[in-house]
């Protein structure tokens, strides 16, 4: 009887110990999951942070290199520069793609036209005017009729809504209290405040309204005048330059060629598309640029894309030593 009681105290203790094995052993494994889990978030929130001054010290570099080659080449013409004649890169307000070695790092840029898009916001007329063609459907004429009465009451001062629109009530119906504005619009994002926008105007990859003229802040040096060439939609080319609707995807195709792989326009459109384009759309420098900075694509790792607009200035620096933004925000 002794003997059985011993066994069966070994037995007890023999459990115990393997509950006690497995719950280290299953603590264990919950911490080094969380533990990877935890680098894995850590790392892509460093790599973000360490982005945006990476992507700050580019913008700066940026700045200067444009207004070098400005000084260099003082007379050159939009999509007629042949990249190849030269043995270093040439910086044009073109939306040509560029990537560039910043301390061991390579990051991509590309520096556009910051007249670019329709002005929805402060010529409301003339762009809707131009969004439409005979092509146009009847249901998005309505939609065009709708938002132009909806961007009316959202900027005019007084409360008596229009057919088919919305007054303060509505917004506040909508969760949307205090707008609206009763004013001129201050932002261009505003403009997704307004009914049926989004669906005329969708967002681009980054969720910018890049097919949008930018307003600019009180003060500071306007953006009127007709769109950039370079960066127009596939609407505005054939709505603005009278391209027919089947030429269209060739001229794309053109431009996407030119602004990734530096192809002149010369050499896959002919001269009557090319000065259709020239009479439509703008392909001269207007002084304002919108640049746009990512990760470079044979490095794929977090980066925080960052774009900004300014009025470009000479070698020597900005008038009294102040860059004006335009715009300045990281995605």
């Amino acid at each position: 009887m002794k003997m059985r009681r011993k066994n069966s105290e070994r037995g007890s203790a023999l459990v115990a110990v393997l509950f006690l094995l497995l719950t280290g052993g299953i603590i264990t494994a919950a911490v080094l999951s969380l533990s990877k889990i935890g680098t894995f978030t850590v790392y892509a929130h460093v790599e973000r942070q360490r982005s945006m001054f990476v992507a700050e010290g580019v913008a700066t570099r940026v700045q200067y290199l444009y207004a070098a080659d400005m000084a260099l080449f003082p007379s050159e013409k939009l999509g007629e520069t042949d990249y190849t004649e030269y043995d270093h890169d040439r910086f044009l307000c073109d939306s040509v793609s560029h990537v560039i070695d910043y301390y061991g790092e390579k990051v991509k840029f590309s520096i556009n036209d910051t007249l670019s898009g329709e002005d929805v916001a402060q010529d409301t007329s003339n762009a809707m005017k131009k969004y439409v063609n005979e092509d146009t459907e009847a249901d998005v004429e309505e939609m065009i009729t709708r938002f132009q009465a909806n961007l009316s009451d959202y900027i005019d001062s007084d409360s008596e809504a229009r057919d088919d629109s919305w007054e303060a009530n509505d917004y506040e119906d909508a969760g949307l209290k205090p707008l609206p504005r009763n004013g001129a619009l201050q932002f261009r994002e505003e403009l997704a405040y307004i009914r049926d926008f989004l669906k005329l105007y969708p967002m681009d990859r980054n969720g910018r309204m890049s097919h949008i003229r930018l307003i600019p802040p009180a003060g500071a040096t306007a953006t009127g005048g007709k769109p950039a060439l370079f960066t127009a939609s596939a609407r505005m080319i054939q709505n603005y330059c009278g391209i027919e609707e089947e030429k269209v995807p060739e001229v794309m195709e053109a431009l996407e060629a030119w602004r990734t792989e530096r192809t002149l326009l010369s050499d896959t459109l002919d001269e009557e598309i090319i000065q259709k384009l020239k009479s439509g759309l703008a392909t001269t420098e207007s002084g304002l640029c919108t640049v746009v900075i990512e990760a470079a694509d044979e490095e794929p790792r977090p980066f925080s894309r960052l774009v900004f607009s300014y009025p470009a200035f000479r070698i020597a620096g900005p008038d009294n030593e102040l860059i004006e933004y335009l715009e300045w925000n990281f995605y």
